[in-house]
C-alpha cells in the first residue's frame, strides 16, 4: 500500500511539473526579429520602385491569452515598418511591411490596399460631396461605407444540394492562391506596385471590387429624400459605367447602397440597392432571394478554366 501511495506521489508530482512545463512553454511569444528591409531590398525596390522611403521600425508585442475555459491565444512580439511611395500618377500610398508573415503574403495584402484606396480616391471621394456617405475615408478599415477587394474564389455559401460543388469550388479557389503565391516569390513576378496597372488589372487576377455606400440622409423625407437618392443611384451607376469603360470592360463589381447603413429605409421602400457587373457586363440576378450569393457563383464559373 506504501509502494503503491509512493506511486501515486511521484506520478502526481511529475505531472504537475509536466503541467507547469506545458503552461511556460505556451506563454513563451513567437519572436521575430528578421530585419525586412535589409534582407528584402532588392525585392522592396522591385515592387515600390527605386525612390520608396522606409519608415522607423516598430516593434508590436501581443500579449498571450490563457482562461481557465481552455482557450489559449499565443503571444507575438514583431516589427513593423511604414513603406511609402507613389504611384505612375503621382499619388501617395502607405503599405505595412512586418517581419512575422512571409514577403509573398503581404503582397496580396497590399495590392487589396492599395486598389481599394484607389478606387474610392478616384471614384467615389472626389466626385461625391463630402459628407454623402457615412464613414467613406481613404483609411483601410470597415465603417458604414467602405471599398472591399478580394482576390480568387469568393463563393462563401451553399445549399444542401450544392454542398459537393461548393468543396470542389473551395478546393479550386486554394490551389489557385497556392499556385499565385509560388508565382508571386518569384522576382519577376512581384507585383510592381509604383506602376500598377489599373486598367488591365483585371486581366491579370480574378478581382471583385465590393463597394457598400451608407447615405447619409436619415433626417430627409418625402419628395426630398427620393430625389436625393435617386440622384445619388444614377452618379452611383455613372460610377460604375466609368469603371468598366476604364477597364476595357473587363471589371468585377458589386455596388450596394443603403440609407443609414440599412437602418432606414430608401424612398422606394428598398432595404437597399445592389447591382453587379460581371467580366465587364452588366449581371441582373432577377429574382433571387439571395442575389450576392448567386452572383459569387457566377463569378466562380465565368473563371473556371481559367483561375480554376
Amino acid at each position: 500500500m506504501k509502494t503503491f501511495f509512493k506511486l501515486l506521489l511521484l506520478f502526481l508530482t511529475v505531472l504537475g511539473i509536466m503541467q507547469t512545463g506545458t503552461n511556460l512553454y505556451r506563454n513563451i511569444p513567437h519572436i521575430y526579429q528578421d530585419d525586412y528591409p535589409s534582407l528584402y531590398q532588392t525585392e522592396l525596390q522591385i515592387m515600390f520602385g527605386p525612390d520608396y522611403q522606409v519608415g522607423e521600425k516598430k516593434t508590436i508585442r501581443i500579449e498571450t491569452e490563457n482562461c481557465d475555459c481552455g482557450y489559449h491565444s499565443d503571444g507575438y512580439i514583431y516589427d513593423e515598418w511604414e513603406i511609402t511611395y507613389q504611384d505612375q500618377n503621382g499619388h501617395s500610398y502607405t503599405q505595412i511591411l512586418n517581419n512575422m508573415d512571409p514577403l509573398v503574403n503581404q503582397q496580396l495584402f497590399w495590392l487589396k490596399n492599395q486598389l481599394s484606396v484607389y478606387y474610392k480616391q478616384n471614384y467615389l471621394i472626389s466626385l461625391f460631396p463630402q459628407g454623402t456617405f457615412q464613414d467613406l475615408t481613404l483609411e483601410d478599415y470597415f465603417g458604414k461605407s467602405y471599398c472591399f477587394i478580394s482576390i480568387g474564389n469568393p463563393v462563401s455559401s451553399y445549399t444542401i444540394d450544392e454542398k459537393e460543388e461548393y468543396e470542389k469550388a473551395q478546393a479550386a479557389g486554394e490551389e489557385y492562391k497556392k499556385r499565385l503565391w509560388e508565382n508571386l516569390r518569384q522576382e519577376e513576378n512581384m507585383i510592381p506596385f509604383y506602376k500598377l496597372d489599373y486598367n488591365n488589372i483585371f486581366n491579370y487576377y480574378p478581382l471583385l471590387v465590393s463597394i457598400n455606400l451608407s447615405i447619409d440622409d436619415e433626417s430627409l423625407q418625402g419628395a426630398e429624400k427620393e430625389i436625393h437618392e435617386e440622384q445619388i443611384r444614377q452618379e452611383a451607376l455613372k460610377i460604375m459605367e466609368d469603371l468598366n469603360r476604364d477597364t476595357g470592360h473587363t471589371c468585377n463589381v458589386h455596388l450596394y447602397l443603403s440609407s443609414n447603413n440599412g437602418s432606414c429605409d430608401l424612398y422606394d421602400g428598398s432595404r437597399n440597392w445592389s447591382y453587379y457587373i460581371l467580366r465587364g457586363k452588366w449581371y441582373d440576378p432577377k429574382e433571387s432571394k439571395n442575389q450576392y450569393r448567386d452572383f459569387q457563383w457566377q463569378f466562380f464559373y465565368e473563371y473556371k478554366g481559367i483561375y480554376w
